[in-house]
């Protein structure tokens, strides 16, 4: 049966909209007429007070796996989210194998999945036999397919391997991902040069999809490797996506107006560059690719845990972290997120600096027990960015909003039992803390510019048609809010709180949420590049 709604007396907000009062008509699944009245439909939604908006894209995820094993997806669409695009930072869920099929297979296997599959085609068809809350958008992940061609080794790839790397990534943009994504912080990414990067994204620029980076530093090293990444979209020839824009650590912090000028001068340029960043002061990631020097992780896991157990190596790896971060508060700004289930879970919500005061203990020599205990499936949030530099980041208009988050579940928390670990507020509370904090009460930017910047920014950094936009013919994919109370609650302590003031989400037509609450509904679509 179809399924028809008409949503009355919203106001329309998109690039084309500034909050014009006006009544849609969604029939199968897209937006089938917009006028300022329209007759009542099967469905009748009264919207009067609410701003009607395209759903918002995230445009930076990590939900590969983890929309296989939450369907509902309530981080996301609790929050507006509507399309999520994983696949970033060089870690696609394909090609799957050897250490980096291994890895993952560790990752999830608490979480009850067994990664059945290997090829980007395989994972396509997998993923749409798991149907979710969200529609799904995928990158292919330098990272993975430098692991099953060259393995972890810190070397050149050789021209074989080159050609084979080239081929895995055609395969992913045939099977219908969207473009190429790198991690240049963490293994295997990290051995490669700007060479190999700059002919793998000549092969997407010749498939007509872009590329997303992680860039090779944050911090010390932070506008050499904006130059690289320039220099690589330069050589390739395609649309280059700089992931989450920041600096990291207080004396890299004022290197921020010189990174933008150079990303404004390439766009000046004729490059077709754009970035992301998610609204808040802390990163999160593995806590060995955060302590760690490449050369502590070359070889794979087990050579690493290897490296920590020996004396003399813990030594020489103290001495190299002490001397990069000599800034006294360093260690009291690393907060342990999430260990592994089956193993303690003392050092959860401490920073390293508590646990190393607490142990007696010198605070690295804390650490490299922690990831050795843990098989290094450590996670820690880093408080290491400016609140100056984040405003004048989300100001640039080429800037998306992106969570680099993956979706979560909403835990239950009736039986006063907490969740174990603590994930990024920034995966609740990414659009309404832009929307809330940054739009409404600090003004960066006004309501229409704010909202392209949750869709169709993103939309055109993916090369996505028909969502991201109000219009006719359009997929509805919807969010109602109000933009009075539009807000984050998600705390670093609480960060499972879904923002306030979103009231509906409709995904492909379909009500996701209907007055704040998820209607159990998982109409969401795998979106393969090229299909019709």
């Amino acid at each position: 049966m179809p399924v028809e709604w008409t949503i009355r007396g919203a106001r329309l907000l998109d690039d084309r909209h500034d909050r014009d009062p006006a009544d849609v008509r969604v029939r199968n699944g897209r937006i089938e007429r917009i006028a300022p009245q329209l007759e009542p439909a099967a469905n009748d939604l009264d919207a009067g007070g609410l701003v009607l908006a395209p759903g918002f894209i995230d445009i930076h995820c990590h939900s590969d796996f983890a929309s296989l094993v939450y369907p509902r997806a309530e981080s996301k669409v609790m929050a507006g989210v509507t399309t999520d695009v994983s696949g970033n930072c060089g870690a696609s869920p394909f090609p799957l194998v050897g250490e980096f099929r291994a890895r993952r297979q560790a990752e999830w296997q608490r979480h009850g999945l067994t990664l059945d599959w290997r090829s980007a085609e395989e994972y396509f068809d997998r993923v749409e036999g798991s149907p979710c809350s969200v529609n799904r958008a995928v990158l292919v992940g330098h990272g993975a397919i430098r692991a099953a061609v060259v393995g972890y080794a810190d070397r050149r790839a050789s021209a074989d391997e080159l050609e084979a790397m080239c081929r895995l990534l055609a395969e992913g943009l045939d099977a219908g991902a969207w473009g190429l994504s790198s991690g240049l912080i963490y293994p295997p990414g990290c051995y490669a040069d700007a060479d190999e990067l700059a002919t793998l994204a000549r092969c997407a620029a010749d498939a007509g999809a872009y590329y997303a980076s992680h860039i090779r530093s944050e911090g010390d090293r932070l506008l050499e490797a904006i130059d690289e990444f320039l220099d690589v979209v330069r050589r390739a020839g395609v649309r280059g996506q700089l992931s989450h824009l920041k600096a990291s650590g207080a004396a890299n912090w004022r290197k921020m107006p010189e990174a933008i000028r150079r990303l404004r001068d390439a766009r000046a340029d004729g490059l077709a560059v754009a970035a992301d960043r998610y609204p808040y002061l802390a990163s999160m990631t593995d806590l060995d690719s955060l302590l760690l020097p490449n050369w502590a992780v070359e070889g794979g896991r087990d050579e690493e845990l290897a490296r920590l157990a020996d004396p003399s190596t813990r030594r020489r790896l103290a001495d190299e972290i002490t001397h990069r971060h000599p800034e006294p508060d360093y260690f009291e700004r690393i907060l342990i997120a999430a260990v592994t289930a089956r193993r303690s879970q003392d050092a959860v919500g401490k920073t390293l600096r508590q646990m190393a005061e607490t142990a007696g203990r010198d605070p690295l020599d804390v650490a490299f027990d922690l990831i050795i205990e843990h098989q290094a499936q450590v996670s820690a949030t880093y408080f290491s960015m400016s609140e100056e530099n984040l405003r004048d980041i989300l100001a640039e208009p080429y800037v998306a909003v992106g969570s680099d988050a993956a979706l979560r579940r909403l835990p239950d928390l009736t039986d006063g039992r907490r969740p174990r670990g603590l994930s990024h507020p920034r995966a609740y509370g990414t659009a309404g803390r832009f929307l809330g904090t940054y739009v409404r009460d600090v003004g960066l930017m006004d309501w229409q510019e704010g909202i392209r910047r949750l869709t169709s920014l993103p939309a055109d950094i993916l090369g996505l048609p028909d969502r991201g936009r109000l219009a006719e013919g359009a997929w509805a994919d919807l969010v109602l809010f109000d933009p009075d109370t539009v807000g984050d609650r998600a705390t670093y302590k609480r960060p499972w709180v879904t923002p306030a003031g979103i009231r509906h989400v409709f995904v492909s037509g379909e009500p996701v949420v209907t007055d704040g609450r998820h209607t159990g509904a998982v109409p969401g679509r795998v979106l393969r590049r090229g299909a019709a």
